[in-house]
């Protein structure tokens, strides 16, 4: 079998670490040679111990000064022609803008997958900037994602009619893979006594709807006392992010339990009754597909993303984006049902392994770069 060349380009080695490694490591047991081209931090070495190459380049997700934009896609260009790839794939907006220009100016026709994993901030806010700024790409996307030798990934069937109305992208060269997939025999049930009532893991930012699950919360202590748990860390390079400060606030305020990321997130979920995520858009949330497959009963929007992984009144319950009444009847019916919570429990189980564990996405992914490579 000939050996092929992957190359990944992602904004983090965190998020590759998190949502892709498991599918590079899949490729290249399928005979590609694999390189990671992202900004590097702590979770280098981590990738490089699971057999995976990786390469230092500073993408910095909040900037969008042109100047700094051209010196990346030059290194971006530099890497690509020493690497000489076979595959391009890059994963999120901003890579995906870059690594199309750096495809694009290389000389060499390849193979490029641009995977689309949430439409975000810019997608999702609508202030002058953003209004202006997403015009911009979305005209600038249809102009390169239309190319022979480009091919797009979509996470859900919304972000994809989405595009294919707006005539971004051709449907022949357009693809559907839900989401990264989950490690299921990593995250799954655990029998023990629960210490709180509600889970919300997640990056925090306002887009994540946390603070509609701050005002639920404070909705329902008006009648009960309820455990409250708000898991994750700000994330500075995003526009949403929120200040630390205000969430050591209601952490001190008894409002929710504070807890910034960590690793180990499934002892954090086996230890909850219900997920929840009050998003506001997504492309698909690995945290509620972490939650499902740990059993819990899920909450979430009736939003793209998160619909995908829970299916009203069969594995959870869909509230109203940026609704906090709307959410806080759901905890409270939830949790005033045991029952309910332990059918949705097993199919919040059933449905991840069925769908979305994460060799089944990585075979998905394997077999569209075969798939593409012959019509090469």
């Amino acid at each position: 079998m000939k050996k092929y060349k992957l190359l990944y380009f992602v904004s983090e080695d965190k998020y590759f670490l998190s949502h892709k490694i498991k599918h590079a490591i899949y490729a290249k047991k399928n005979g590609f040679d694999v390189l990671v081209v992202c900004n590097l931090t702590k979770y280098e070495q981590k990738i490089k111990q699971k057999g995976i190459n990786i390469l230092g380049i500073n993408a910095l997700r909040k900037s969008i000064n042109p100047l700094s934009q051209l010196y990346l896609i030059i290194k971006l260009l530099n890497v690509i022609k020493q690497f000489n790839p076979d595959i391009i794939q890059n994963i999120a907006l901003k890579p995906i803008l870059i690594g199309s220009i750096s495809a694009i100016l290389f000389k060499k026709k390849v193979c490029v997958v641009n995977a689309f994993v949430g439409l975000g901030y810019l997608f999702i806010n609508n202030n002058i900037f953003t209004t202006i700024l997403r015009f911009i790409i979305q005209n600038f996307l249809k102009i390169i994602l239309k190319k022979k030798n480009f091919h797009s990934v979509f996470q859900n069937n919304d972000d994809l009619a989405f595009f294919t109305k707006k005539k971004i992208v051709d449907m022949e060269r357009t693809f559907l893979i839900k989401g990264s997939g989950v490690e299921t025999n990593y995250f799954k049930p655990k029998n023990v006594k629960k210490k709180y009532d509600v889970i919300l893991h997640s990056r925090m930012l306002k887009d994540k709807g946390i603070y509609e699950y701050i005002e639920s919360i404070k909705i329902i202590k008006k009648k009960k006392n309820i455990k409250a748990l708000l898991l994750g860390s700000p994330d500075n390079k995003n526009y949403a992010s929120i200040d630390e400060a205000e969430l050591e606030k209601w952490d001190s305020e008894k409002i929710v339990e504070w807890v910034p990321f960590k690793e180990n997130v499934r002892y954090y979920l086996n230890q909850s009754k219900i997920s929840i995520l009050p998003s506001y858009r997504e492309g698909l949330p690995k945290s509620l597909l972490e939650a499902a497959s740990c059993g819990l009963p899920i909450i979430t929007t009736n939003v793209p993303g998160c619909k995908e992984i829970c299916v009203n009144n069969y594995n959870g319950l869909l509230v109203d984006t940026k609704n906090a009444e709307s959410i806080s009847k759901a905890i409270r019916y939830l949790l005033d049902n045991k029952n309910k919570r332990e059918i949705f429990s097993k199919n919040s189980r059933k449905l991840v392994l069925k769908n979305f564990c994460v060799l089944k996405i990585s075979r998905e992914f394997a077999n569209l770069y075969f798939k593409i490579l012959k019509l090469k």
